[in-house]
């Protein structure tokens, strides 16, 4: 009986140890595929679309933070996304309307549509890619580039150094990442 309850515990020791230690993405590492549900109900995978890569930013409706760079995260689409590095928002919240009721996908697709988005929102199924990216706070970037078996992680941060809307960056951290990547100076 003890050798049985041994047994057990150190099965449920080294299952917790491994979840414990979920793989999280660092630039340089690669990731095959983004495919979650958009504000608009379709699935939205990111290997199925014509880019060069992604800049993905994770925000929610109700952050004050994210508030303040709408405008500037349109301006990056905008910008970006005719040079085939379209912005794709995530909402970390988005599948949990029960616990989140003001950033989930009720929340985002009224922000959606209310700011017209020109890029898809995505709601993050059980915070899968938020805590693959290891986003701890919002709004965040990673920025993709498209490589032949998936997408190569380049930065993984803040979008600039301002997150007081009045006020201009004089750091633009995602800017500067895909200027490289356009320019060929990112492998």
């Amino acid at each position: 009986m003890k050798k049985l309850i041994l047994t057990i515990t150190c099965c449920l020791a080294l299952a917790i140890n491994a979840s414990a230690q979920q793989r999280v993405l660092k630039p340089g590492d690669t990731l095959h595929n983004i495919a979650l549900k958009s504000t608009k109900g379709q699935i939205y995978e990111l290997a199925k679309q014509k880019a060069k890569g992604f800049i993905l930013i994770f925000m929610t409706p109700s952050c004050d933070h994210c508030l303040a760079y709408e405008k500037r995260i349109v301006a990056l689409n905008s910008k970006y996304q005719p040079k085939g590095f379209p912005v794709v928002g995530i909402g970390p919240y988005g599948d949990n309307e029960k616990d989140y009721p003001h950033d989930a996908m009720s929340a985002m697709k009224k922000l959606a549509e209310s700011k017209g988005f020109t890029f898809p929102y995505l709601a993050d199924e059980k915070f899968r890619y938020t805590w693959l990216f290891d986003i701890r706070q919002t709004p965040k970037a990673v920025v993709l580039k498209k490589q032949k078996q998936g997408f190569s992680v380049v930065y993984i941060g803040n979008i600039d150094d301002q997150p007081d809307e009045k006020k201009t960056a004089t750091k633009k951290y995602v800017e500067e990442e895909v200027n490289k990547l356009l320019a060929g100076n990112v492998h």
